[in-house]
């Protein structure tokens, strides 16, 4: 009886230690796949017909190229342990529906040692912070879009090229002179490397440099639908 008296007692312990732990759902789980077939090309963020913010091409972006940059958070030694290129790893500090209680986002908008990215470096914009704030609010889900129609009316830098920098570029070439003295920051310095360093541009978002380092976005190829929209782009002046 006194064993069976422990071995209850054990067992409730353990429920009441660990009924307040809240686990962010999805984090094994396989990707929600949605097809947008009508809203063409989005420059990396557009929203889907439903509006259901896409992870895998609006979010993930994000954290790779302003958090998880070579040396920081990425890698086999991200810095402090925390890796933040895969939506398993970045939802360890994401609750769904809860912003305020998201590690990785609360540190978006914090200051001193507590933001990230740190202030010496390319920083988020307000409306990419409220992109990823609605991805939490709609569930942190693991969404990943398959765009099956390409816009390629929208190739100017102002209403297209801009976006996919701002996405996918600008976490290292946002603030001059850039990584590797790469800036994509505005449209000046855009142009300059599209004029300057075509081929080289060219060859980088194809995934064709001579060195796989060279390659970029180091996370992932651009979809087919921004590569032609940036080939476009320069091959039509880079109008701005």
């Amino acid at each position: 009886m006194k064993k069976l008296t422990i071995v209850f007692f054990t067992i409730m312990f353990t429920i009441i230690a660990c009924k307040h732990e809240i686990l962010s759902p999805g984090t094994n789980t396989p990707p929600i796949i949605i097809t947008d077939s009508g809203s063409g090309n989005t420059g990396g963020t557009g929203s889907t017909p439903n509006d259901t913010v896409c992870f895998n091409s609006q979010v993930l972006p994000l954290y790779q190229g302003y958090c998880g940059s070579i040396g920081c958070h990425s890698g086999s030694r991200p810095a402090e342990g925390v890796d933040l290129t895969t939506y398993a790893n970045i939802m360890r500090g994401i609750r769904a529906n809860n912003p305020s209680g998201s590690k990785y986002f609360t540190v978006l908008t914090g200051s001193g040692e507590n933001k990230m990215p740190p202030g010496n470096s390319p920083q988020l914009t307000t409306v990419q912070i409220a992109l990823i704030q609605k991805w939490i609010t709609q569930g942190a889900l693991n969404t990943q879009c398959v765009t099956t129609v390409c816009d390629t009316t929208k190739f100017t830098y102002t209403n297209s090229v801009q976006l996919i920098y701002a996405t996918y570029c600008n976490g290292c070439h946002g603030v001059a002179p850039g990584s590797a003295n790469v800036f994509l920051g505005d449209y000046a310095g855009a142009k300059n490397i599209a004029v300057t360093m075509q081929q080289q541009l060219l060859n980088a978002i194809n995934y064709t440099s001579a060195s796989s380092a060279q390659n970029m976005p180091p996370g992932g190829k651009l979809s087919t639908c921004d590569i032609s929209t940036i080939t476009k782009w320069i091959n039509k002046g880079t109008p701005q």
